[in-house]
């Protein structure tokens, strides 16, 4: 029972870490450098605590594809952001909304999500 508590608590120690990280260096240095942090790694690390080269491989055919919608994304709010005064929350959620459901219709109709 202990392992699987740590095989969990591991990982998420991680992943704090790294978003702690991004906001440390949006804070003190520059938030345009915030993402080099916290952005991608936190993806890239998560393949680290998977069980086989299998589930990895798996893992990044469908992180290309939601990393692909993420980026359209993030162009998207950036674009909305200069050119509206809509809350960037706002926009920022809904992107987030928006890139969540595409990523998983296209996985699943990739048929990426097969075991």
């Amino acid at each position: 029972m202990v392992n699987i508590y740590m095989e969990y608590i591991k990982p998420f120690l991680i992943g704090g870490t790294v978003i702690a990280g991004s906001k440390f260096a949006g804070n003190y240095a520059s938030p345009a450098l915030a993402p080099i942090i916290g952005g991608m790694p936190t993806g890239i690390i998560a393949s680290f605590f998977l069980s086989s080269d299998k589930a990895r491989r798996s893992y990044f055919n469908g992180y290309a594809y939601s990393s692909f919608l993420l980026f359209l994304a993030v162009l998207f709010i950036h674009l909305a952001t200069q050119h509206t005064k809509i809350s960037v929350d706002l926009i920022s959620g809904v992107g987030f909304v928006v890139w969540a459901i595409l990523s998983y219709a296209l996985i699943k109709a990739r048929g990426l999500d097969k075991k």
